[in-house]
């Protein structure tokens, strides 16, 4: 049987259209593209854990506290939002657009007030730069605390309490009677997963 050039131009087409949507529609979703990512959001102020900058994706870029960005992008200039997370099976919590995970500044990082940042995970279970032990660990309590497995304190909004655009999230003591010890406000540290 001979097959036309014609018939086998129409078929090549035909097959390569078929792969081409098979792997454009059936591929997995990358890091970026997690179907378990969230918002990170503070129970008090109801704003998200956020990158600074717009999007923030590099190492050492602070974390802060940020008006939700819950259609996906930022508002102001139309990037894809940085403040959805995964909280991994192994304790880390990465940020879906970068890649990078919470990380307390130091080598480690333990002391009331040090800054947490966006840093290259430490899936080793050690600092890279020093071989200490990753302070990058972190449980979510029943009580919505994020507790540091390595210092046993918790994600902290700067302020007493902290609740406006830009501020800082820190390592702190753990607020488990719901106040703040040194003003009695109400605490800035729970957090839900949006």
């Amino acid at each position: 049987m001979k097959l036309s050039s014609k018939f086998l131009m129409g078929l090549f087409f035909v097959l390569s259209s078929f792969t081409f949507l098979l792997l454009l529609f059936g591929k997995k979703p990358s890091v970026a593209q997690s179907t378990n990512d969230k918002f990170i959001v503070n129970s008090f102020s109801g704003k998200c854990i956020d990158v600074a900058g717009a999007p923030g994706r590099n190492n050492g870029a602070a974390l802060q506290l940020w008006d939700c960005e819950i259609s996906g992008t930022n508002p102001d200039n139309g990037s894809t939002t940085d403040q959805k997370w995964v909280l991994t099976s192994s304790g880390f919590i990465r940020n879906t657009l970068s890649g990078k995970c919470i990380d307390v500044a130091g080598a480690p990082g333990r002391t009331n007030g040090a800054a947490l940042q966006l840093w290259d995970c430490e899936r080793s279970g050690r600092n890279a730069d020093n071989g200490s032990t990753t302070d990058q660990k972190w449980v979510l309590t029943s009580g919505g605390f994020i507790r540091n497995t390595l210092s046993g304190k918790c994600i902290d909004v700067a302020g007493a309490p902290g609740r406006t655009n830009g501020a800082a999230l820190q390592l702190w003591d753990c607020e488990r009677s719901g106040r703040n010890a040194d003003n009695g406000s109400t605490t800035d540290q729970k957090w839900e997963l949006d």
